[in-house]
């Protein structure tokens, strides 16, 4: 019988031994292009240019009913926001959200969770965009692990738990695997991001994410034809890759691009210029056959902003890697009123560097 700690032993065992040196990481791909997996060969790609929509849990004592709406997770996405999207040219929703199992207790499914990926599922097909299902949060992580220093929560409500309590790591591991059974057959879906943005490494455990990344890999249900998407450790950025073991045919590498930082989340008035091409995550990446870059923008103040998507997108465009850029917005205006931040259609100059790639898509779900 396989169970939740045997997935996670065998992968921490092999965090333990010797990674293969990068030279050697090719001979672990298939290389031929079959089903879902060929949208994600940058030899014939990139076949995927999207934005991503992100949503948590809602917490009524702190978001009311209002803010991010009534739950279970927020803020909602319409079919028109997913509509919007489609009518540029994308053709890719990466969402961003909350696993399917608890984040405490057992770690049981939540029902809620599965019915509302099952939904969104069938409002991207209806749109005609293939989704990524990424998990921000879930066994023993909450949403603000991603704001851990700020204060505009209460702290119980942080949950970092995962990086140091093995059944939650085994848990995550397992939901990974459940969602591939679950959702795998529907059309729309092109992928399963494991992890959105791992960070043991920052919290002082750097084997943690290569062994549970391992354990995923390994066991992954191949039978469900969903491509399996993998980020490296420290928020997903591709210095880190060095830590993670060879992958399988069935994987693909993601990675994040917020670089420089004080360019991409510099402050109003600040007028940080833009510097450099864009090529550095396609350089980073020379040697893996599959891999994307599932996030990147910049605050709408930024200088030079349509410049900084054009020159990302082509140093992308260039490796045939596929693309979503952070963020779409979902079409609440209670949330969307207050929370401008990275929207990129607040931005003509965005927007019209987003529409011109857009317009390279030539497939969608069947």
């Amino acid at each position: 019988m396989t169970t939740r700690r045997n997935l996670l032993a065998a992968g921490g065992a092999l965090a333990g031994s010797a990674f293969a040196p990068a030279d050697l990481r090719l001979a672990s791909y298939d290389t031929s292009a079959s089903g879902r997996m060929r949208l994600w060969d940058n030899a014939t790609g990139p076949h995927l240019r999207g934005a991503v929509f992100a949503q948590r849990r809602v917490y009524p004592e702190l978001d009311g009913t209002t803010f991010l709406g009534p739950g279970p997770l927020g803020a909602p996405v319409s079919q028109a926001a997913l509509d919007s999207l489609a009518e540029t040219g994308a053709n890719l929703a990466v969402w961003s959200g909350a696993g399917v199992f608890a984040e405490g207790g057992s770690f049981a499914v939540d029902p809620a969770i599965e019915d509302h990926i099952g939904r969104w599922l069938e409002m991207c097909r209806r749109a005609g965009l293939y989704t990524v299902i990424g998990f921000r949060t879930g066994p023993g992580r909450s949403a603000f692990a991603f704001h851990p220093d700020d204060d505009w929560y209460p702290r119980r409500l942080l949950n970092n738990s995962v990086w140091r309590d093995e059944e939650a790591q085994a848990a995550w591991v397992a939901m990974c695997l459940h969602a591939a059974r679950r959702f795998g057959p529907h059309p729309a879906l092109a992928g399963i991001l494991a992890m959105v943005e791992p960070n043991g490494s920052d919290l002082g455990q750097p084997g943690v994410w290569p062994a549970m990344a391992a354990a995923i890999d390994r066991n992954w249900p191949q039978a469900s034809g969903v491509p399996l998407i993998l980020s490296p450790d420290r928020w997903a950025r591709a210095e880190a890759l060095g830590a993670m073991q060879p992958v399988s045919a069935h994987t693909v590498i993601n990675v994040h691009d917020y670089a420089p930082w004080d360019y991409t989340h510099q402050g109003e008035g600040a007028g940080v210029r833009l510097n450099g091409d864009g090529r550095h995550v396609a350089e980073a990446m020379t040697g893996y056959p599959r891999w994307t870059c599932l996030e990147f923008g910049a605050a709408l103040h930024a200088p030079d902003l349509g410049q900084y998507f054009q020159t990302r997108i082509a140093a992308l465009e260039s490796a045939g890697a596929s693309w979503a850029v952070f963020r779409w917005p979902s079409g609440w205006d209670a949330y969307e009123t207050r929370e401008t931040g990275m929207n990129v259609t607040l931005s003509r100059d965005a927007l019209n560097a987003l529409r011109a790639a857009y317009s390279r898509n030539r497939e969608g779900p069947g």
